[in-house]
């Protein structure tokens, strides 16, 4: 996943960074950071937004 990959399907689900953030467990600064591309995006981390996106837009 590239970091503009990863703000656009945010935002596509309507989360703000705080949101997934607190979805996912790990702070919004990281998140900002991995958008920006100044921090990697784990795999185990690609899935795991992957997961609160489908969720997210499943209305769960």
């Amino acid at each position: 996943m590239q970091p503009t990959e990863m703000r656009d399907i945010r935002k596509a689900a309507g989360l703000t960074q705080e949101q997934l953030a607190d979805a996912i467990g790990v702070s919004r600064v990281l998140i900002g950071q991995m958008e920006r591309g100044n921090a990697p995006i784990e795999k185990r981390t690609e899935l795991a937004i992957r997961y609160v996106v489908d969720q997210a837009g499943n209305g769960d």
